[in-house]
C-alpha cells in the first residue's frame, strides 16, 4: 500500500512524499523547494531515495540540486526526457502511457499529459495519481506550451482511470478555480 506525506512549500505548492507502507525508502514528487522536504524528513524515520519530476517549471524541479547535494548524489530523479530538467538520472521518453517498475514504488504507470508543458508527464502508482499542473480541485493547469486540444486530450486521459483513483496536485487553487467559475459561468 502506497503511503502519501504533504509537505506545504512556497505560497500553494504540495510537495508528495511517497513510499510503500512496509519499507521507509521514499520518494519526493515535484520538490521545488529542497529544504522543506530536508525539513520533513527530520521529523520522520524515512529515507529518501528518489524524485519523480512531472514537468520543467522551477517551482516543481528547484529544489532537486539542493536534495542531491544533501543526499551525497544518491537519488535516482525520474522525469520527462524532453524537458529541460537538471539532475535526471532517469529520463523518460513517454509517448502516450507506459509501465516502468520503479525501485522501492513497484509498478508505475506514467503517462503522457501535455498542455501545461509539451512534456509534462503524470505517474499513477496503484490507484493514486500524481499529476503536477495538469489537473487541480475545480479546474486545470494553465497552458504555458501546450494547446487547448492537448490538453482535452490529456484530461480525457486521467477522466479514464478508475473512479477510485486519488488525484495528488501539485498546487492549492481550489477556491480561485471556483471563484472563476462561478464569475464564467454564474448561473451553473
Amino acid at each position: 500500500m502506497l503511503n502519501v506525506h504533504t509537505i506545504p512549500a512556497f505560497k500553494d505548492n504540495y510537495l508528495w512524499l511517497i513510499h510503500q507502507a512496509n519499507s521507509l525508502d521514499a520518494y519526493v514528487v515535484d520538490p521545488g523547494c529542497g529544504q522543506s522536504v530536508i525539513d520533513y524528513l527530520a521529523t520522520t524515520e524515512l529515507n529518501l531515495v528518489g524524485i519523480i519530476i512531472t514537468h520543467h517549471h522551477s517551482d516543481h524541479t528547484g529544489g532537486i540540486k539542493q536534495l542531491q547535494q544533501y543526499f551525497n548524489q544518491r537519488l535516482n530523479v525520474y522525469g520527462p526526457s524532453n524537458e529541460r530538467i537538471d539532475g535526471l538520472t532517469h529520463p523518460l521518453t513517454i509517448t502516450s502511457s507506459e509501465n516502468i517498475d520503479i525501485p522501492h514504488l513497484g509498478l508505475t504507470q506514467v503517462m503522457a499529459v501535455p498542455g501545461h508543458t509539451l512534456g509534462h508527464i503524470a505517474y499513477y502508482i496503484e490507484d493514486k495519481l500524481f499529476c503536477g499542473d495538469t489537473l487541480f480541485s475545480g479546474g486545470c493547469g494553465r497552458l504555458f506550451e501546450g494547446t487547448a486540444t492537448q490538453m482535452l486530450q490529456s484530461l480525457t486521459k486521467l477522466a479514464n482511470l478508475p473512479d477510485q483513483t486519488q488525484v495528488f496536485c501539485a498546487h492549492e487553487y481550489t477556491q480561485s478555480n471556483l471563484d472563476f467559475a462561478l464569475h464564467v459561468t454564474p448561473n451553473n
